[in-house]
C-alpha cells in the first residue's frame, strides 16, 4: 500500500491552478483542534447574539478561522502568481482571489470530515 499524506486538487475557481492539501492524521487532528478551539468558542458566542455587532464579529472570526485552515492544511499551490510575485500563504490570504481561498478551505474541510460511505467502513 502506498499512502499519500496529501491530496491534489485542480481549482475550479481559478482554472490552471492546482493545490495540495494535507490529509488528516492523529497528530494533525490534535494540532488543528488546538488551533481552532478558542476561536471556535468565540464564534459560537457571537453567533448566538442578535446584534449587528455580534454578526460582524462572527463574520470576522469565520474569516480568521478560514485563514487558520489554510495555514494549517495548504501544502502547495501552483499555477498562479499574485501581483507578479510567486504565490505564498501570506499573499494568497492578503491579496489572492477570494474564490480560490474559499475553495481551498472547502477542500481542507472535505479532508477533515468523513462522508457517509467512509463512516460505514
Amino acid at each position: 500500500m502506498t499512502y499519500e499524506s496529501f491530496t491534489t486538487v485542480e481549482s475550479h475557481a481559478c482554472p490552471g491552478v492546482r493545490f495540495r492539501v494535507r490529509r488528516l492524521s492523529l497528530a494533525r487532528r490534535m494540532e488543528l483542534v488546538r488551533l481552532i478551539r478558542e476561536t471556535g468558542e468565540k464564534l459560537a458566542f457571537h453567533m448566538a447574539g442578535d446584534s449587528v455587532a455580534d454578526a460582524a464579529q462572527a463574520a470576522e472570526i469565520r474569516a480568521r478561522m478560514d485563514a487558520l485552515y489554510i495555514r494549517w492544511g495548504l501544502e502547495e499551490i501552483t499555477g498562479i502568481t499574485i501581483d507578479g510575485e510567486p504565490v505564498s500563504l501570506d499573499n494568497l490570504l492578503d491579496r489572492g482571489p477570494d474564490a480560490l481561498a474559499l475553495e481551498i478551505v472547502a477542500a481542507i474541510k472535505g479532508e477533515l470530515f468523513l462522508d457517509e460511505d467512509e463512516r460505514k467502513n
